[in-house]
């Protein structure tokens, strides 16, 4: 699909580790640091953050154990969640990340997002739509790789998911 992006202008092609970048990292932290209080501790949710082509942002939660959509929140911009909400914060966060992560492709996706286990925070070059159909699944049997740029928790949510991904992490 989309796999010969740039990372920071150095040449490389998604399969090569990039070099460190600051500004995607403290984005990618905000967004974990957010995604805390709505990833209650024990649970077994996967929680994905999406920007569509139309511009919205959509919060998706997963359940671990069979990959199945428990909960969606999708919004533009101006209809985000109040900001001083969980909900709101995430979403201005997410739209951050991911209008940043979108500026490294040649030609960004239709939909691109990440995901998160309020730890780590990780998207799929490949296949850059977690809410498509077999995402989880495709990365849960290996069959495709996770770019961290977070480590995800080994032991969290996430964890099935972030053992098969052999292309290392950003930093």
């Amino acid at each position: 699909m989309h796999r010969n992006f740039d990372w920071n202008g150095s040449g490389e092609a998604h399969g090569s580790l990039p070099r460190p970048n600051r500004h995607l990292t403290a984005l990618a932290q905000d967004v974990a640091r957010l995604a805390q209080p709505l990833l209650p501790a024990g649970n077994d949710l996967i929680l994905g953050l999406e920007a569509s082509s139309d511009g919205e942002i959509h919060l998706i939660w997963w359940r671990q154990r069979d990959f199945k959509r428990v909960a969606t929140i999708s919004a533009a911009p101006d209809a985000f969640c109040p900001e001083d909400s969980d909900e709101g914060a995430l979403q201005d966060a997410a739209a951050a990340l991911l209008d940043y992560l979108a500026g490294r492709w040649p030609s960004p996706p239709a939909a691109l997002g990440v995901i998160t286990d309020g730890t780590g925070v990780a998207f799929a070059p490949d296949h850059p739509s977690p809410s498509a159909e077999g995402w989880l699944l495709r990365h849960a049997i290996g069959e495709s790789t996770l770019a961290m740029i977070l480590d995800l928790d080994p032991a969290g949510s996430c964890g099935l998911l972030s053992g098969s991904q052999s292309a290392g992490s950003f930093h």
